[in-house]
């Protein structure tokens, strides 16, 4: 009898740390899922390319984002994203900004800029956004990180000064951008509208520092939102923009309070990702610890951390597991939100 107590309590004790093993590795694939990062390699033999593709493998990450360093040529990128694809049994996102105009990280084929889209005619647009949208599919990307819902308020801005926008006035602008979003999707690729909760009555580049809206922004900005959260808005990219109508210390990426004007006032359910982590307005003034803390409290579902831009960390996604976990552990953060993300980026998934 007492033989078997020991044992019995043996398999107990085996029995309960396999069931946390399990479990570490369940919220471990979880988080992997709010992640996407970008990577180096140009081909399938590159070191940082099979880097990448073991992360997918192992659920690390849940897509990646391709930059101007990623092309070398059309074939070599196919045969890289058809990897990426075929390594997971759950798809991963193979993300690039491909707005058009300048903005586009390839030279395999052109598109025109928002401003120039905008003297189009809604049909004309059409043609044109679907063209896009197939040569993207033919190179295996799934998300296209546009179109931008930016008004060009001030001229002084990036986005006006780079053609990014449609205009000053929310109607055109939401009457291209969901002939973008229609199109994309006719040809099943993801868009992100951006940059939330506005970036085009600012001054400055958030890619460079700190950029603040607070005396500049306008409510005009969220009409966009407003309109689109009822159509087919796949997802929405949170801009690192500060505004301390919303939130007197943190930027937007970082900020509970303004990710809850989306949530909440505009009423969008589905998928909200940050725009690039890596870009100065956040890396010059937050640890990683920090960002991944604010970022998933704040409602963020998706971390985009480029990889790509002055910062460059090989380790960057064990330390956001490591953060975020460390986080949970402390009761910092709420293991519901890393659920509430995961459905809904796999619900999003579902489309692909």
């Amino acid at each position: 009898m007492k033989k078997f107590s020991i044992f019995f309590f043996l398999f107990a004790i085996l029995l309960s740390s396999s069931a946390f093993a399990f479990c570490d590795r369940t919220l471990d694939k979880k988080i992997g899922q709010m992640i996407i990062t970008g990577f180096d390699g140009d081909n399938i033999n590159s070191k940082g390319f099979k880097k990448v593709l073991k992360q997918i493998k192992n659920g690390d990450i849940g897509g990646v984002i391709l930059f101007s360093k990623n092309i070398k040529s059309k074939e070599d990128l196919i045969k890289m994203n058809e990897k990426i694809l075929s390594s997971s049994k759950i798809t991963p996102f193979i993300s690039i900004d491909n707005e058009g105009g300048q903005i586009q990280r390839h030279d395999l084929f052109h598109s025109p800029s928002a401003r120039e889209i905008s003297k189009y005619s809604e049909k004309e647009a059409g043609i044109s956004y679907n063209t896009m949208a197939k040569k993207l599919k033919e190179l295996k990307i799934n998300l296209n990180f546009a179109p931008v819902v930016d008004l060009a308020i001030n001229k002084n801005s990036i986005i006006n000064k780079k053609e990014r926008s449609y205009g000053d006035n929310p109607d055109v602008v939401i009457k291209y951008s969901s002939v973008f979003i229609n199109q994309h999707n006719k040809n099943k690729i993801i868009t992100s509208i951006k940059h939330f909760p506005g970036h085009g009555s600012a001054e400055g580049d958030t890619h460079l520092g700190f950029v603040d809206a607070t005396n500049v922004f306008r409510d005009e900005e969220l009409e966009p939102y407003r309109n689109l959260k009822d159509k087919k808005m796949n997802m929405v990219m949170v801009s690192h923009i500060y505004n301390s109508n919303f939130d007197e210390k943190y930027p937007a990426s970082l900020s509970e309070n303004t990710v809850n004007i989306l949530k909440e006032k505009i009423g969008y359910k589905g998928v909200i990702i940050s725009d690039d982590y890596d870009m100065g307005a956040i890396r010059d003034n937050y640890s990683v610890d920090e960002i991944t803390k604010n970022s998933i409290n704040a409602g963020i579902d998706i971390l985009l951390f480029s990889n790509n831009l002055k910062y460059y960390d090989k380790n960057i996604v064990k330390k956001i597991h490591r953060a975020i976990k460390k986080e949970i552990k402390n009761g910092i953060i709420d293991e519901q939100r890393i659920n509430d993300s995961y459905r809904k980026i796999m619900a999003l998934k579902q489309e692909l």
